[in-house]
């Protein structure tokens, strides 16, 4: 299990109850963070951010399990990310790992960096589609949702939802108190038999993922119309904007699903 994160803390918000699963399986998991978060954290300068962050990175890792060595920093300028040149650490990421599942986020969501993870894997596969034999793609919600519309794989974390939820609690650096999380998996627990939590995905094969990219998104224009669109989702208050913004914005989303059949 590769995870690409572009912020500390999206692997948790994301797939966090995949991780823990993950783990509790048995199964290796790999986190990369993809940019380095310089302009959000609690201290005065670039520099002490980057160290605060990934220090939170780590702590969080350590306290479940997964080895100091398999996380991995990319080191991306935060919130530049579409304009960065990953495919050399990227490749050499997936040649070493192999991963069979590769985590990233739903490439229309509220922050620019998500989108360009997209991207960057785009661009890998351009150069090297070889590094994806035997991958799929698991594309996860973080803070605008996939929505059960959009989604066409549901995780029950109900048994790891306290510990995913105290894991939020390792990133000290970010003002926000996450609200929006629990709220978004309990919404996705509706779909359960008798869970009451759960994390939703996308899963979808590298072709026909990349297809779908170069169809509608390698023109950052149009992640530009759609995310002005939608409303960040923080807390009860917005959750009925958010979710109503995205029924209206991710509707191409359902290609994907069609095209995976």
């Amino acid at each position: 299990m590769l995870v690409l994160a572009p912020h500390v803390d999206d692997e948790i918000i994301g797939c966090g109850g995949a991780i823990l699963q993950s783990l509790e399986e048995g199964k290796e998991v790999h986190i990369a963070f993809l940019t380095d978060g310089r302009n959000k954290g609690s201290k005065d300068n670039a520099e002490d951010i980057i160290a605060e962050r990934k220090e939170e990175a780590i702590d969080v890792a350590r306290s479940i399990g997964v080895p100091e060595e398999h996380i991995h920093f990319l080191d991306a300028e935060d919130t530049n990310l579409v304009h960065e040149d990953l495919s050399k650490p990227l490749y050499d990421l997936f040649t070493t790992i192999k991963p069979n599942r590769v985590f990233l986020p739903v490439l229309i969501d509220t922050h620019i960096d998500h989108y360009a993870v997209s991207i960057k894997l785009f661009e890998l596969y351009e150069e090297h589609p070889e590094v994806f034999e035997d991958t799929m793609l698991m594309i996860y919600e973080v803070q605008s949702p996939i929505s059960p519309l959009y989604s066409n794989c549901v995780l029950d974390i109900t048994t790891h939802m306290d510990k995913k939820r105290s894991l939020l609690t390792y990133y000290k650096s970010q003002n926000t108190t996450f609200k929006f999380l629990p709220i978004m998996n309990e919404f996705n627990g509706a779909l359960l038999d008798g869970g009451k939590y759960a994390e939703l995905y996308i899963e979808v094969s590298p072709d026909v993922y990349m297809d779908f990219i170069s169809e509608h998104f390698q023109d950052i224009t149009k992640y530009k119309e759609l995310k002005s669109n939608l409303v960040v989702h923080i807390d009860y208050l917005t959750t009925l904007k958010s979710y109503d913004s995205v029924f209206k914005t991710k509707q191409l989303l359902n290609k994907i699903n069609k095209a995976q059949g």
